[in-house]
Parts: structure tokens; C-alpha cells; sequence
């Protein structure tokens, strides 16, 4: 978004921010996900918080998958109105995190932290446009659920003093991700 904002005007970039953030909003509540935060440019979601959500792991991955499907038509909308491409790549990861009311006395706000959201964040920051990066261990847990996947292989993340073995996801539902449906 850095290079956007230097090439646009203001109000034209805050227009696309909220394309995007629409995108992803509209997205994660279709599938069942809290809206966790917007994090500048970045969308950060919960599944199986606050409350239980039956298969949360594929919920987040159809998640996922419709961010990148709605992308392409933001990416067509925005060339067409301001001569620029908005692409983006997301990152899915599970596991446990503390969740609850964090902050001061007088200002608290409803998140999610951790070793999880934070490998998620850095699986969002790797991902190529149009890519959605899982961690193994969510594979692990939908690989017998129609979910099709390319290795990636073990990459390191900042902040992490092992590298974490990275799948694209390619296909859930019999849809194509980041390709033609």
C-alpha cells in the first residue's frame, strides 16, 4: 500500500482502503469469523472465538479463498478508476492464543495474541498476491477435507527461530484459489 499512497491522493487511497477492507470484512462474516482488527492495510480475523465454530478451520480457509476471489475484481475496479493494481497475499494459521479484553483501564479492546496470530501475520506478510499461505499445522488438520495444496517448503519468519513448512492453498470446495473458478 506504501507505493499507492505515494501516487494517489489521499482521499483516493482511503476510497480503496475501504474497498479492501469491506472485502475482508464482508468475507470473514460470511464465513462465520470475528472481525478482529484492521491493522493499517491488513484485516486480522478470529475463528472459534468468542464462540465455538464447528470446523473453524475451514471456515477460515473459505475466508480466505473469497478475499482473494473478491481481489480480482477490486484489482480490475481500482486500474480502471485510478490506473493502478491493489493486490495482496493472505496467511491462515491455527493454534492456541490468549483471547479476551487487553489494554488499560480505561481503554480495552477484544483480541487475539500470540505465537499463532503472530506466525499468521507472517505468513500474510510472505504471501505473494493472490496467495494464501497455510501453516502446517492447519493443513494437517483439513488435508482429508477436500482442500488441495502445493508445498512450499520450510521458510523462516522474522521473529521465529525455526522456519515454519508453508503450503499454498490451490483449491477448497473443488474452487480453484488464486487461479480461474
Amino acid at each position: 500500500f506504501t507505493p499507492l499512497s505515494e501516487s494517489l491522493k489521499p482521499e483516493e487511497v482511503v476510497e480503496i482502503l475501504n474497498e479492501y477492507l469491506n472485502l475482508t470484512t464482508n468475507s470473514i462474516f460470511k464465513n462465520g469469523g470475528t472481525l478482529d482488527k484492521f491493522i493499517g492495510d491488513a484485516t486480522m480475523a478470529v475463528f472459534n472465538a468468542p464462540f465455538d465454530l464447528p470446523d473453524y478451520e475451514m471456515s477460515a480457509l473459505r475466508t480466505a479463498k473469497d478475499i482473494v476471489a473478491g481481489a480480482k475484481a477490486l484489482e480490475k475496479s481500482c486500474m480502471e478508476r485510478f490506473g493502478r493494481k491493489v493486490t495482496f497475499g493472505v496467511g491462515v494459521n491455527c493454534g492456541e492464543a490468549v483471547v479476551g479484553n487487553i489494554g488499560c483501564d480505561f481503554r480495552m479492546d477484544y483480541t487475539a495474541i500470540g505465537d499463532t496470530v503472530n506466525t499468521a501475520a507472517r505468513l500474510e506478510s510472505n504471501a505473494k498476491p493472490g496467495q494464501v499461505l497455510i501453516s502446517e499445522k492447519i493443513y494437517e488438520r483439513v488435508k482429508d477435507k477436500g482442500v488441495k495444496v502445493e508445498p512450499i517448503g520450510e521458510i523462516p519468519l522474522k521473529g521465529k527461530s525455526k522456519g515454519v513448512f508453508v503450503y499454498q492453498l490451490t483449491e477448497i470446495d473443488g474452487i480453484k484459489v488464486g487461479g480461474e473458478e
